[in-house]
C-alpha cells in the first residue's frame, strides 16, 4: 500500500455527541491515472491490493472500505446514496485534471451504480462492474423483494446470532437464499463486527435500488461505457437475471470468464491496461 487517508461524512450525525463518520481509503500506486474501485460485502479495500500494486505504474488505485467494513468508522445504523455519493465525489474532488475510472465488486457495483447519476467529474473514463448486486443476486436478492416497513425489524432481529441463523435456516428452505449464503452466516455469526455489519448493511441496501433506465442514461450523459464482468461458476449470481437487466443497455457491454465470484486480478489488470491504449491519441 503507497499511503492512506480518511474521508469524513459531511451529512448530518445520527447522534450528536459521536465521532465523525469516517471511510478508511487505501492507496495503491502513483501512476497519473486514477482508478475509484468499491469492494463487495464482508471485504475491505484492502481487497484491491493486488490489482492496485500490479497497476501502479498506470494508475493511482483507491479503494475505500464501506461504511461497517475494514477500517472505516461509521457511527449511524444505516447510510444512503447521498453519504456514499458524497463520500465518492470528494474523490473526485481530489483529482478534476486526472482521467478516473471506476470500478465495483458486488454489492460495491450495486452502490456504484446506484451512485452514478450524481457523480460528478470533467473526465470520466469508465465503468466496470464485477458481479454486480442488485441484479438477481441470490445472497442479497431476496432483499429486494421485501417492504420497508420489514427492513427495521429484521436487521435488529440480524443482531441476535440465535435468531439470524434460524432465519438463515427458514430462508434457505424456502429457496429465498442457497446453501453457500446460509453457510456463510453461520460461520460468521458469532463475529460481533460481522453482526454490525449485517445489520447496517441490511437498513442501508435498499436505499440503493436497482434502476437500469437511469443507469443508462447516466452513462450516455457522461458518454462513458460500462463493463459488466460476469464469472461463469459464480454461485451468488441469477443469471438470467442479470442479463435481463443489462443486455437491454445500449452503453453496457457483457463480459463472461470462466470463474466464480471473486475479483479477477488478471483479466482486470489486462483490460485497465488495454484501455490505457485505446485512448492514446
Amino acid at each position: 500500500m503507497t499511503s492512506e487517508f480518511w474521508l469524513t461524512g459531511k451529512y448530518p450525525k445520527q447522534y450528536s455527541d459521536a465521532p465523525d463518520n469516517r471511510l478508511y481509503v487505501r492507496q495503491y500506486g502513483n501512476g497519473p491515472h486514477i482508478l475509484i474501485a468499491l469492494h463487495g460485502f464482508g471485504r475491505s479495500g484492502a481487497r484491491l491490493e493486488r490489482l492496485g500494486t500490479h497497476l501502479g505504474r498506470h494508475f493511482t488505485t483507491l479503494a475505500p472500505d464501506l461504511p461497517y467494513h475494514g477500517k472505516s468508522e461509521w457511527y449511524n445504523d444505516r447510510y444512503g446514496i447521498e453519504e456514499i455519493t458524497g463520500m465518492i465525489q470528494q474523490l473526485l474532488d481530489r483529482y478534476r485534471d486526472r482521467r478516473v475510472y471506476l470500478l465495483g465488486h458486488s454489492l460495491g457495483g450495486r452502490y456504484l451504480s446506484a451512485c452514478l447519476c450524481k457523480l460528478e467529474h470533467p473526465n470520466l473514463q469508465d465503468m466496470v462492474l464485477v458481479a454486480p448486486d442488485g441484479a438477481g443476486g441470490r445472497y442479497t436478492n431476496w432483499i429486494d423483494t421485501l417492504p420497508q416497513t420489514l427492513i427495521r425489524p429484521l436487521a435488529k432481529l440480524s443482531e441476535r446470532p440465535r435468531t439470524i441463523l434460524r432465519l438463515s435456516q427458514w430462508l434457505q428452505k424456502r429457496g429465498l437464499i442457497n446453501g453457500y449464503s446460509a453457510e456463510y452466516l453461520k460461520y460468521n455469526l458469532n463475529n460481533r463486527p460481522f453482526r454490525r455489519r449485517l445489520a447496517g448493511t441490511l437498513r442501508s441496501v435498499l436505499k440503493f435500488p436497482p434502476a437500469p433506465d437511469v443507469f443508462e442514461r447516466a452513462l450516455d450523459q457522461r458518454g462513458i461505457r460500462c463493463t459488466v464482468f460476469v464469472g461463469d461458476k459464480d454461485p451468488l449470481l441469477h443469471h438470467d437475471r442479470l442479463t435481463r437487466m443489462y443486455e437491454p443497455l445500449p452503453s453496457v457491454d457483457i463480459h463472461r470468464y470462466v470463474g466464480s465470484h471473486w475479483l479477477p486480478e488478471r483479466l482486470l489488470a489486462d483490460y485497465y491496461l488495454d484501455s490505457l491504449v485505446a485512448v492514446l491519441p
